[in-house]
């Protein structure tokens, strides 16, 4: 196998992922706060969110589910 062969195979297992990196599913009863470059950007609701690979990351991960609690009589 050539070089030029194996920088090709190098250049597509980059950008495949580059693409899963981007692609982030919030699970039903969450939210993720997005930063970019350190600074708060927005809120991830739940399901499919496309970002920006290597600027963005997610920071927190908030549980927004109901919570029972036990009230006395």
């Amino acid at each position: 196998m050539e070089g030029f062969g194996i920088f090709v195979i190098i250049l597509v297992v980059f950008a495949f992922i580059t693409i899963l990196a981007g692609v982030k599913i919030v699970p039903q009863g969450r939210q993720y706060t997005l930063e970019r470059l350190g600074r708060y950007t927005k809120t991830l609701e739940p399901g499919l969110s496309l970002i920006i690979p290597y600027l963005d990351r997610i920071s927190a991960q908030v549980n927004v589910m109901e919570q029972v609690l036990d009230v006395p009589s």
